[in-house]
């Protein structure tokens, strides 16, 4: 410390009287030399400074446009997302209809004959406080089913009231519920099963004077009857889902005639999706222009990327997302090409709406497989095919993963924008000691011109008293 403060001191003195010999500004010219040095050397690395954080931006760039492509893929990802019929029901009191993305688009007959009842038992007690048993506990024998499948069950009533034996047979949780019902001149205890006879049960105290008496049931269970396109069927619930493939029928009400339902396909949605994926598509390229095009005008991003491998590596993997056959191809639709997406000669996406046409209408599950493999909600990690779509937005979101190539890209220019700022740092810190080198080497010259000067006065002062004394 006391050796770098005396040579500041020196340094200080030094400067303090420049120029006192030869009446040149030396400080002057000591940092015009430094800054002639420095400026070529400190613009080189400016520019390399300027240029990685530029790639740093322009990676960014690349990623959002990639994340908008991933999201228009996303929406043709899942067989659900094909699942576009339009239901029309001749009797929706009857009956409702849902449809999944396995339905076809068919037309039915449907007649409900009969809809599937639960089992219903009633007791009738005068408050939901009545002493049952004198007020000792019992219990309740439960048996569910029929023949070889019953199970039977005990239900322990602890608080021998009405209240207190619903929250019992509640609390077993045994197939059948009930509730407590208040008609104003006392309680009913209605117990219902599950629909369908199968569900069917039987309910009575294990002692007798408990005052418990379920007798007959108020209502008998029963199975769903009824009829498709002519073939009778029965189910133990309303809510049929395996009689036809994807579509799921409600029971509601018998009918008087046959319910004509007819699912018709409706491709609006999914040329629209397909569109979106072609606008895009075309986005991302344009984004890809800017950001490698060296004589882009577009400020902030346009040509940060020009000559970037990754730029070109990236081009190729989405224009192959198109290109590709689909890892679940159908006979005839085996990539996008086949359902007319295709990519000119500017590179741009476009689409033959007559082909998606044919292709929705005619292969439509082949459609569905060439870009979902017929499944929803794939894993992003999983190695099993996915589909054009699916592959897609798997290889998209290894690219956009923290550990991924863009961000190892950007970590590395990143990376180098510190070196850089450390270059400059050490730059000034060398321009610093030269500038001092130059201040004590001109100090050194000031001073002999000093000398030199004073010499040539005392010497002319001589000749000039020499001759005035000649006259």
């Amino acid at each position: 410390m006391t050796t770098t403060t005396s040579a500041t001191s020196s340094t200080a003195n030094i400067v303090s009287t420049l120029g006192a010999g030869s009446g040149i500004d030396i400080q002057s010219l000591a940092q015009k030399l430094v800054d002639a040095e420095q400026a070529p050397r400190k613009a080189a690395i400016d520019a390399k400074v300027t240029k990685s954080e530029a790639r740093i931006t322009g990676y960014g760039a690349l990623k959002s446009a990639l994340s908008d492509l991933r999201a228009a893929f996303e929406k043709l990802n899942d067989a659900s997302d094909f699942a576009s019929l339009k239901v029309t029901n001749a009797q929706p009191s009857a009956v409702s209809v849902t449809t999944g993305p396995n339905a076809a688009a068919e037309t039915y007959d449907l007649q409900v004959i009969q809809t599937a009842a639960a089992q219903r038992n009633v007791a009738t007690f005068a408050s939901r406080s009545t002493s049952l048993n004198n007020g000792a506990a019992f219990d309740l024998a439960l048996t569910v089913g029929t023949g070889a499948s019953a199970s039977s069950h005990t239900v322990p009533v602890t608080t021998a009231t009405p209240a207190g034996m619903v929250s019992a047979i509640n609390g077993a949780k045994l197939g059948v519920t009930a509730q407590l019902l208040d008609t104003g001149s006392g309680v009913v205890v209605v117990v219902t099963g599950q629909e369908g006879v199968a569900n069917s049960f039987t309910l009575a105290p294990n002692s007798a004077n408990t005052g418990v008496s379920f007798g007959a049931p108020a209502r008998a269970a029963a199975d769903a009857s009824f009829k498709l396109n002519g073939v009778t069927m029965t189910r133990s619930s309303n809510t049929v889902t395996d009689a036809l493939e994807g579509v799921t029928l409600k029971l509601l009400n018998p009918t008087l005639s046959n319910a004509q339902i007819e699912l018709v396909r409706e491709t609006a949605a999914i040329t629209d999706q397909i569109k979106g994926l072609v606008t895009a598509y075309n986005e991302f390229e344009e984004s890809l222009k800017i950001l490698g095009e060296r004589d882009s005008k577009v400020e902030t991003f346009g040509g940060v990327l020009a000559g970037d491998n990754l730029l070109i590596n990236v081009r190729t993997m989405v224009r192959r997302f198109i290109t590709d056959e689909s890892t679940t191809p159908g006979a005839q639709v085996k990539a996008p090409r086949d359902v007319g997406l295709s990519i000119d000669r500017e590179g741009k996406l476009t689409l033959d709406e007559s082909k998606l046409t044919g292709a929705l209408q005619q292969r439509f599950d082949q459609v569905v497989r060439m870009f979902t493999a017929g499944t929803d909600n794939k894993s992003q990690y999983s190695q099993a095919p996915a589909g054009s779509a699916g592959e897609a937005i798997r290889r998209i979101s290894g690219m956009l993963r923290p550990d991924g190539l863009i961000d190892q890209q950007s970590k590395s220019a990143d990376k180098q924008v510190t070196d850089y700022k450390a270059q400059l740092t050490r730059l000034e810190d060398r321009m610093k000691q030269l500038l001092d080198r130059y201040i004590k080497q001109f100090a050194a010259m000031d001073s002999i011109v000093g000398e030199s000067t004073n010499t040539r006065a005392s010497i002319k002062s001589t000749f000039d008293a020499m001759t005035s004394s000649k006259d």
